[in-house]
């Protein structure tokens, strides 16, 4: 909004100035070109703080995570060390990694007036960190201000709109199918069988992954449509999804394949 304003304050000055030189046509032609000056010229300034902001967080999951990469290591050479006391304080590790993250990005908060998409931007990237620490009362309250752009996000969505009882899951996801293949499309198409199977509606889930079929050739959606297909309700099952699906927080992976199932994403 400031943006806007500062550009026509701009356009209006060297209007008036040309005025007093020049005729009508050159004073559009001034004006355009200062309004179109002022617009890139701020547009260029708050990006490149905006990402020098960004790189810092990136900085900090990166370190994080190799701190938690050196601690897993250590772990895979104890055999005999407890699996949920180390993963519980991997999990720490990780939350006040996130922990800082999420201070960071309120160094951006000065320039929500100069963009008007930023706020929204934002409140999606603090939704996908709040989601990753479990703090799913943040996540509940940032969701209608987020830009589900991300298929992750859309998921996270999706999971809480299921976790919630809440309607609205199909319309979302139609919406947001249509623009995703390959591995992203999958998510949301096991995510949603993984729904319909929950839900009782087998028969809705297998018409799911049978349009899945037509644009996604990933192996956990073909597995899952024949073992429906096949009356194998009780063998569904999205662990071939890996990281993608554990990290929705539906499922936990089984205690003798648990790694650290959530990783940082990097914004």
């Amino acid at each position: 909004m400031f943006t806007l304003i500062v550009s026509l304050a701009f356009a209006l000055l060297a209007g008036w100035l040309s005025s007093r030189v020049y005729g009508m046509a050159w004073i559009i032609v001034n004006s355009i070109a200062v309004f179109t000056g002022c617009w890139i010229g701020i547009g260029l300034f708050i990006r490149r703080q905006i990402n020098k902001i960004n790189t810092l967080i990136q900085d900090q999951m990166t370190e994080a995570q190799r701190k938690i990469n050196r601690k897993l290591q250590i772990f895979q050479s104890r055999p005999g060390a407890n699996v949920k006391s180390v993963q519980k304080s991997l999990e720490n590790e990780q939350n006040a990694a996130i922990a800082e993250a999420l201070k960071t990005t309120y160094r951006i908060d000065p320039y929500f007036k100069w963009n008007f998409l930023l706020r929204k931007q934002i409140s999606t990237m603090r939704m996908m960190f709040y989601y990753q620490m479990k703090d799913f009362r943040k996540v509940d309250e940032l969701l209608p201000d987020c830009l589900l752009f991300d298929p992750r996000a859309t998921a996270f969505k999706i999971a809480r709109l299921y976790k919630r009882g809440a309607p609205g899951i199909d319309k979302l996801f139609r919406q947001k199918i249509k623009r995703l293949k390959g591995e992203n499309a999958a998510l949301l198409y096991g995510l949603y069988s993984w729904i319909l199977v929950k839900n009782g509606e087998t028969e809705k889930a297998l018409q799911l992954l049978t349009e899945a079929r037509k644009k996604v050739d990933h192996p956990t959606i073909v597995e899952n449509r024949e073992k429906l297909a096949n009356g194998k309700v009780k063998q569904f099952s999205n662990s071939g999804l890996g990281e993608l699906w554990y990290s929705l927080y539906l499922e936990e992976p089984k205690i003798k394949q648990k790694k650290i199932h959530h990783k940082f994403q990097q914004n």
